[in-house]
C-alpha cells in the first residue's frame, strides 16, 4: 500500500480541516489555536476561550496575543511564532508562563509547528500548551523545580535569594542555575523579575495604586 497516497486520499474527502480539531474541545487539559503568518488567531478550542474569558470563537479569531496577556508576555509568544515560521520547524515542549482567567502566571508546557499551504509556503502555526501542574511524564522533569517555582510565586514580594533556591532543590548554586535555565530558558533571576514585573502590572491595571 501506498501510504502517503491512502492518507492524502481520505483527509482529501473532509470538508474542511476544522473538523479533526474540534476534537480538542473535549480535552481540558489541553490548550489549542492556530494563528495567520501575522500570529492573528484563526481557531482556538474551549479551553483556550475559557483561560482568556471569551464566550465564543468569534471574540478570538483575528485578534493577537496582545489583546489578552500583557505586551511583555504577549512579544514573547508571537517573537517565538516568528521564529517556527522562519525556521520552518517545530519547537516542542517549551516551558513558558501564561496568566490564567483571574492573571495568575502558571507554567504551562508548550509546542508549536509551522502550518504550510499546498506549494509548501508558510501559512502559519499551530500549538498546544498543557497546565504544568496537570500534564503527565513528560513533564517530569520541570517537577524537580515544583518546590522552587512554588516558593517564588508565593513570596516575589519578599527578598528572595539565589543560594536558598538552590538548597531548595537539593544542587550547588552552579548547577541550580544551570538547571533551571536548561528548563525554563531563563536564570533563576530573570524568573523572579518577570513574576515580580507581572504581579506590578497587575496591581497597576486591577487596583488604585499607582506606579
Amino acid at each position: 500500500m501506498n501510504t502517503k497516497a491512502f492518507q492524502e486520499s481520505f483527509l482529501a474527502q473532509l470538508d474542511g480541516p476544522l473538523n479533526m480539531t474540534r476534537l480538542l474541545d473535549y480535552l481540558p487539559e489541553v490548550y489549542f489555536y492556530c494563528k495567520d503568518t501575522k500570529s492573528r488567531f484563526v481557531t482556538v478550542n474551549r479551553t483556550f476561550l475559557r483561560n482568556v474569558t471569551a464566550d465564543r470563537e468569534e471574540d478570538v479569531i483575528g485578534k493577537t496575543d496582545y489583546d489578552f496577556f500583557p505586551t511583555d508576555l504577549a512579544e514573547q509568544y508571537i517573537a517565538e511564532d516568528g521564529r517556527v515560521m522562519r525556521e520552518r520547524v517545530p519547537i516542542p515542549n517549551q516551558a513558558c508562563l501564561v496568566p490564567d482567567r483571574h492573571g495568575a502566571l502558571k507554567w504551562y508546557l508548550s509546542s508549536k509547528t509551522p502550518l504550510f499551504d499546498t506549494t509548501g509556503e508558510v501559512i502559519g502555526i499551530a500549538g498546544v500548551m498543557r497546565d504544568y501542574a496537570k500534564a503527565s511524564d513528560v513533564l517530569q522533569p520541570y517537577r524537580e523545580m515544583q518546590q522552587v517555582v512554588d516558593h517564588v510565586f508565593q513570596a516575589y514580594d519578599k527578598r528572595i535569594d539565589v543560594p536558598g533556591l538552590a538548597r531548595m532543590a537539593h544542587l550547588s548554586i552552579s548547577q541550580f542555575d544551570r538547571r533551571f535555565k536548561q528548563l525554563f530558558g531563563l536564570t533563576p533571576q530573570q524568573f523572579i523579575l518577570r513574576v515580580r514585573i507581572h504581579a506590578a502590572c497587575r496591581a497597576v491595571t486591577s487596583t488604585g495604586r499607582s506606579i
